[in-house]
């Protein structure tokens, strides 16, 4: 759900649960999971979800630093990243073989790098819609070419294309899933992105708590491909992952300011088990002074 489907209602399928799970940065793709693909912030579902009383789980809409950082967010999305017209209902696929979660994040942001103009601005303005299928992208790759493949092979994106365009490959492959929670390593990732070292460093951090596997995508990808779709992450950056059980909005009220919202990027979506609340799942920050929007 997001502040314009949070002022209205929820917009995405949770994930069913797979208790079985890989090492803390890879996992082998396979069940069913419908991946949220509707605007920003998600309702992830039910599975693995926090209760509606814990602490990270914060007041109602109408109030808090959480109601005004994801209206600036509505507000920057609907301006859009330029004056040119775009195709409206964008979406993107990405098919996930083996995740490797250095991969997954350095792809994210090669690919919304990557993108034309006129693409990026649709997609950004269709609030980076992304579904997430398992499959093995190699053998996608005859019939189904991709934009961008991972280096490891095990992931590729798909797409930003009107939805009957990426038809015929979501009813050829099963949504992603994942074990929940999600399992990550205990330090940071840190991936350096191709391109002259520019000396600049994007700074994420992730709540993970009570977070499946397909969740944790949904949040990560959207958190980094905007980022670098506004230019806060650009080649030759280094990009430093790291995850907390949950992140409280009171930890972090400088970056939820509206009057920041030039120089980070949130993440933040509907309590699963509370539609009238949100949490902040991600903050990305940099030390670069100010994005596109």
């Amino acid at each position: 759900m997001s502040t314009e489907r949070a002022l209205r209602s929820p917009s995405a399928e949770g994930p069913t649960t797979n208790a079985a799970g890989p090492s803390p940065t890879s996992a082998r793709a396979g069940a069913r999971y419908a991946a949220g693909p509707h605007g920003p912030p998600h309702a992830i579902g039910p599975h693995g979800a926090p209760h509606a009383t814990d602490q990270y789980a914060t007041g109602p809409y109408a109030t808090g630093p959480l109601d005004a950082a994801a209206r600036a967010r509505l507000a920057a999305v609907r301006h859009g990243l330029g004056d040119a017209p775009v195709t409206p209902g964008l979406t993107v696929a990405v098919v996930v073989g083996e995740l490797d979660l250095p991969a997954f994040v350095a792809g994210a942001a090669r690919f919304a790098l990557g993108l034309p103009p006129a693409l990026a601005d649709g997609w950004y303005r269709a609030f980076t819609r992304t579904v997430f299928l398992s499959g093995r992208p190699a053998t996608l790759a005859p019939r189904h070419p991709h934009r961008y493949a991972g280096p490891t092979a095990g992931l590729a994106w798909y797409g930003p294309a009107r939805r009957g365009a990426l038809k015929p490959l979501s009813r050829l492959l099963r949504a992603f899933e994942g074990p929940a929670p999600v399992r990550t390593p205990d330090g940071a990732l840190t991936v350096a992105l191709p391109g002259p070292p520019s000396g600049h460093t994007a700074h994420a951090v992730l709540a993970t708590g009570g977070t499946s596997t397909a969740a944790y995508l949904v949040h990560t990808h959207h958190l980094v491909a905007e980022a670098a779709l506004r230019g806060l992450i650009r080649p030759g950056d280094t990009v430093r992952v790291t995850h907390r059980h949950a992140l409280p909005p009171g930890d972090h009220r400088d970056a939820l300011d509206p009057s920041r919202a030039g120089s980070v990027q949130t993440r933040i979506a509907a309590c699963p088990t509370d539609p009238h609340r949100l949490r902040l799942y991600g903050v990305l920050t940099t030390d670069r002074p100010e994005g596109k929007h």
